[in-house]
């Protein structure tokens, strides 16, 4: 079991709010309880958010603040009507539009406290079950390894901790938490996946957890070295460019640029990992609604004979300038 009080210490200072994001289940009341262990517990705020999904959310609100003045942590509570708010947004799915209004809520609860991070209860069977939901939808890398311990402002202590660990702490030392019915509804695909598929893997390798916990830190190894590929390409390219009298580019309105020839050079892969990146940083770092053909066509436009053109797709804009592209 892991020691919250050298992870806090790995990732916090001493006087630095810690932002839990908490849903009262038993992963998040798992990390509050153990939290409040630690000495760090006058620094911990317990944020929840109520989506009006579930006629057993307001009971857990108010569970919350009885528990905040049990234990006199900081609390913060904000609701939002979701499924009234998704009929003006119907591309959205109801589980899209409730992760986004949740996480605008966090990251105004990090702005309140000048806070950087936030910590979630993921743990491995969350892992697991992302890198299944994800490949199934067809994700490269970026999606089959979101979840890492660290990633962007969200820490996640338990996501190499199973499930059935966090249950047993939980109900050994008769610590109270609350559950989801709704998690147990085999046509949401994601608790299919948890209750039927996955499940099955048991019946092929006892120890299937470990071994696809193990590939997807391999794949994150990989990931990492085509980043650093993808990244030393560009700022050789930008410092190429930007030495050169023959291009006057104003580079405050612009993420980098590169030469056609020299992009053409490259393998295969890092000419598509390189339209995703650009991508990703134009898309507020997501990767969603890029696909195989979207890449395939970009790859057209880059070589095209048609000169100060531009392509976009979605928030991501390439401008052919002579032998150049910027975006």
């Amino acid at each position: 079991m892991i020691n919250i009080q050298d992870f806090l210490g790995k990732y916090y200072n001493p006087d630095e709010k810690i932002i839990l994001a908490c849903s009262t289940w038993p992963d998040s009341m798992f990390l509050l309880y153990k939290i409040l262990e630690t000495t760090y517990k006058d620094n911990l705020v317990v944020c929840y958010f109520n989506h009006k999904l579930r006629p057993e959310a307001n009971q857990e609100e108010k569970w919350i603040e009885e528990l905040w003045k049990k234990h006199w942590f900081k609390v913060e509570i904000a609701e939002a009507d979701i499924r009234n708010i998704a009929a003006l947004y119907p591309s959205k799915s109801l589980e899209e539009l409730a992760r986004e209004k949740r996480y605008a809520f966090l990251n105004a609860i990090l702005n309140i406290y000048n806070a950087e991070k936030i910590i979630t209860g993921h743990h491995l069977d969350d892992k697991i079950e992302t890198f299944f939901f994800n490949l199934a939808r067809g994700s490269k890398l970026t999606g089959l390894i979101n979840m890492t311990e660290k990633s962007w402002a969200i820490l996640r202590p338990l996501i190499n901790i199973e499930k059935k660990d966090i249950l047993e702490y939980l109900n050994t030392n008769n610590l109270e938490y609350k559950i989801d019915n709704t998690n147990f509804d085999t046509d949401i695909t994601r608790n299919k996946l948890r209750h039927d598929i996955i499940p099955q893997f048991a019946d092929i390798n006892s120890n299937y957890k470990t071994n696809i916990n193990n590939l997807i830190s391999y794949l994150v190894e990989v990931k990492q070295f085509i980043d650093n590929e993808v990244e030393k390409f560009l700022t050789e390219q930008w410092i190429l460019i930007f030495n050169s009298w023959k291009y006057q580019i104003n580079t405050l309105e612009i993420y980098g640029y590169f030469y056609i020839e020299d992009f053409n050079s490259l393998s295969t892969l890092l000419q598509k990992e390189i339209i995703r990146h650009i991508y990703f940083i134009s898309n507020w770092n997501s990767t969603i609604w890029l696909s195989e053909a979207n890449i395939s066509e970009v790859i057209r436009f880059i070589n095209g004979k048609n000169n100060k053109t531009i392509k976009e797709i979605k928030e991501m804009k390439l401008k052919k300038e002579n032998k150049i592209i910027i975006f």
